[in-house]
């Protein structure tokens, strides 16, 4: 096997480690399915369903100060309440004060109230816990959805937006969610890579999970992976430890923008790209973006076909492709600290990712260890497939994933 093929393999071997398993997406999914039955068995007419990486089959497991920490699996719970007739505060508490009615979600609830939802925390499977986040909603109003088809989507996009709670200081606010319009978004770019080579792929994903699926048909399409959602799981992992080490955790970009930028660069990708080949074409099409720092009102005019991430007058815009007034990128012009690190991010993540296959043996391993924790590299590499034994040592390594 050649080098580089042995480094892109024992890359997505640690990635796939990091992903949600069979066994714990499985236990989520009733989970949450068993949180909406109950809602409504104590009245509440609701529709629970995912949003975010467990909707789009982006999870990676989170690393936060410096450890692993548990999955945070987000869902939407929409109510049957007319947004008109109702109020986000009523929303919002309602959900509270019906779970805490059961001993069982009473216990498991956090006792902290965030700006969005509310968390039930459920017990480790295999050494791994896993939080899920309800989110309070209600239907978007028709004045609402009727800006977001003047705007650009279409009617049945913009029927599918969910006016969701938040909560600054005391009060109470809605504001405007299309995660389901975004999962349709996402899918339609990622099917064309989803369905290349599915086959093969679903035999794999069959042969680890033959302990909870008799058959390879009976595998829910929420576990496959296309190159695209392993890209963007290499992305949301390098990240996490890159915005760790440099102390900036709270500056790092969203999922959301990771995601959409990804997609969008991939639309006009050619399906059959493996993962380190979409991986490149997306790093080049980053650096190209990060002359907008420079150029802005130029780069308009030098890279036509480049508007994903644009900077006009001053402000950077990322739209979200499903709701016209929400620019991904407004926190970025509240703090120009966080364009800025993103660009370094993006140039330490091909180098790391991908310049790294250049390398020399023991500097690779060390690379892997500091990426993703010495012990969790030994448990699932086969280090002596890599002539230096004893790789260099990196200060400030991040806790072993492993346990």
């Amino acid at each position: 096997m050649r080098k580089t093929e042995l480094r892109q393999q024992d890359i997505l071997k640690l990635i796939e480690g990091l992903d949600i398993s069979p066994t714990m997406y499985k236990n989520a999914t009733d989970k949450y399915k068993a949180v909406g039955t109950y809602l409504q068995e104590q009245g509440l007419e609701c529709d629970i369903f995912p949003q975010g990486s467990f909707s789009l089959g982006t999870v990676v497991r989170p690393y936060r100060e410096s450890k692993e920490v548990d999955y945070d699996l987000d869902f939407i719970c929409c109510l049957g309440e007319l947004k008109e007739k109702t109020t986000a505060k009523y929303v919002k508490n309602i959900i509270k004060e019906t779970l805490c009615k059961s001993e069982v979600y009473k216990e498991k609830l956090h006792n902290k109230e965030w700006d969005k939802c509310w968390t039930l925390e459920y017990a480790e499977v295999n050494g791994i816990g896993f939080n899920i986040d309800i989110v309070p909603g209600v239907a978007e109003a028709d004045d609402i959805v009727q800006s977001m088809i003047n705007t650009a989507l279409s009617r049945e996009e913009a029927e599918l937006a969910v006016a969701i709670t938040d909560k600054k200081g005391q009060n109470y606010y809605w504001c405007t969610s299309n995660s389901r319009a975004y999962k349709n978004w996402f899918e339609k770019i990622n099917n064309p890579f989803l369905n290349y080579n599915r086959e093969n792929r679903k035999k794999v994903l069959f042969e680890k999970s033959r302990a909870i699926y008799n058959s390879i048909e009976e595998i829910p399409e929420g576990l496959e992976r296309s190159s695209l959602q392993r890209v963007i799981q290499i992305l949301k992992h390098h990240r996490d430890v890159y915005y760790c080490r440099i102390k900036k955790e709270n500056l790092k970009p969203t999922s959301a923008i990771i995601t959409t930028i990804c997609a969008e660069i991939a639309y006009s990708m050619n399906p059959s790209m493996n993962v380190f080949e979409l991986l490149q074409a997306i790093a080049n099409d980053f650096e190209i973006y990060s002359n907008n720092q420079t150029l802005q009102e130029e780069f308009a005019r030098q890279y036509i076909n480049k508007n994903i991430i644009r900077k006009r007058k001053g402000k950077w815009y990322i739209m979200n492709p499903v709701n016209p007034n929400d620019n991904l990128a407004d926190s970025w012009n509240d703090n120009p600290e966080k364009a800025e690190i993103f660009f370094k991010w993006v140039k330490a993540m091909k180098k790391d990712c991908l310049d790294s296959m250049n390398l020399e043996d023991n500097d690779f391993v060390a690379l892997l260890e500091n990426n993703f924790g010495r012990e969790y590299v030994k448990k699932n590499v086969k280090l002596e497939n890599y002539v230096s034994a004893a790789p260099n040592v990196i200060m400030n390594t991040p806790k072993p994933w492993g346990r």
